[in-house]
């Protein structure tokens, strides 16, 4: 029981994350920015996004419900963490994502969402050359299903050549995509339901790797292209 409790605190405390992000940007020059952006859930074009013009101040993210429009969210704040700062992006919608280190660790207002994500042992920083099979474990609430505690085992691995096999979106051509570090993480172990692999797009930055694209499924008919946008 206390454990279901928790859960619903976490569940609840990201959804008024949401609503809260929302209230407070009606009222403010981002909420203007989201608005000509995102006119309903995940609905825009790749031409309408092409053609918008981005305010410099502000960093998006380039969201792809595989095998539906995309849409651009809109950096709303950053939590400072000890293992990696946390970014919160959202929408006009009050959709969230939050992100650590390029992996999502929560997520509201979608199909489904990731209400809290744990790793009792931070993975390691990216890398060109990760140790063969690096182990990340992970504990994640999930919504709809009350299903909380979810305990899963991710081998990280390297791509030596070629391109991921996975449909990459529009706004990452092959040429493009060749030109970053690809890292597979896969759960593996007895875990009832297998998502898909997801996997990161790795540049190097001010001479640290970050995530520039990533594939990760929330369940396995809900996965996501997530982008930093625009691509240098």
């Amino acid at each position: 029981m206390e454990s279901f409790l928790i859960f619903l605190l976490r569940y609840i405390t990201v959804f008024l994350t949401a609503v809260v992000l929302g209230g407070c940007a009606s009222k403010s020059l981002l909420a203007e920015v989201t608005s000509s952006l995102i006119e309903q859930q995940f609905s825009s074009s790749d031409d309408a996004l092409s053609s918008v013009k981005l305010n410099p101040a502000y960093q998006y993210l380039r969201v792809q419900v595989v095998g539906q429009p995309a849409a651009l969210l809109v950096l709303g704040y950053v939590d400072a963490h000890p293992d990696g700062n946390i970014e919160v992006w959202y929408s006009a919608n009050h959709e969230v994502i939050k992100t650590q280190n390029g992996r999502i660790v929560a997520t509201a207002g979608l199909a489904t969402d990731w209400v809290a994500v744990r790793f009792p042992v931070a993975p390691p920083p990216w890398s060109d050359q990760p140790p063969p099979d690096t182990t990340i474990f992970r504990w994640r609430d999930e919504m709809p299903g009350y299903r909380f505690n979810l305990a899963e085992q991710l081998v990280q691995s390297r791509l030596t050549e070629g391109l991921p096999a996975i449909r990459l979106p529009s706004s990452l051509p092959a040429t493009v995509a060749a030109r970053f570090v690809w890292v597979r993480e896969a759960q593996v172990g007895a875990t009832p339901i297998l998502l898909p692999p997801a996997w990161y797009a790795l540049e190097r930055v001010d001479g640290h790797f970050q995530v520039a694209y990533s594939y990760q499924c929330l369940s396995q008919a809900l996965c996501l292209n997530l982008q930093r946008w625009p691509l240098p």
